[in-house]
């Protein structure tokens, strides 16, 4: 009696192998997969830097009988962007550190001691390159498609002096802002 009732029981236990397949049910689910790129732009002046943008110098003078004009190069003062293709932007510059009115000229200053110069957008020296107030413009352009960067050079004028400057280094610091 106990041999039939072991049969019993082992006959009723489930299959101690893997299933055949014949009767498989199968859960499928999805998911999604992004990346999401925000419009803005990176900042510098060189391959690997995106602190500074360089020094404009005007040179070495003992006097200053006549304008000195300048252009700036990548890491000399030249604005280089790479931004989304087709963002809207506007490229400002302040008036520096040593006046708030651009429209009479930027200043260079030594103690108090000053030299008077502008910088420009255009290679003609006509368009004063401000943050929009004092008759300076910002610059407004949109990113061209193919998000390589782009150089957006400074034209600066130091304007002549009939009064002999003293010796020594004359600065001033601009801030360009990049708004979009």
């Amino acid at each position: 009696m106990r041999g039939i009732f072991l049969f019993a029981l082992l006959a009723l236990a489930p299959p101690l192998a893997a299933d055949t397949g014949t009767n498989e049910l199968t859960v499928q689910q999805s998911f999604q997969i992004q990346a999401v790129i925000s419009s803005g732009c990176l900042l510098g002046s060189g391959a690997s830097d995106v602190t500074s943008f360089g020094s404009l110098s005007f040179g070495q003078f003992a006097t200053l009988p006549a304008d000195v004009n300048q252009v700036t190069t990548p890491g000399g003062g030249s604005i280089i962007l790479q931004c989304t293709p087709g963002l809207a932007l506007t490229i400002a510059l302040s008036a520096g550190a040593n006046t708030s009115n651009v429209s009479s000229g930027r200043l260079l200053a030594k103690g108090a001691e000053t030299l008077r110069y502008q910088l420009y957008k255009d290679a003609g020296y006509s368009a004063v390159w401000g943050d929009g107030s004092n008759g300076a413009t910002a610059m407004s352009l949109t990113f061209p498609v193919g998000g390589t960067s782009q150089t957006f050079p400074v034209y600066a004028r130091l304007f002549s002096t009939a009064v002999m400057p003293s010796a020594g280094i004359y600065t001033d610091t601009v801030t360009v802002t990049i708004t979009y």
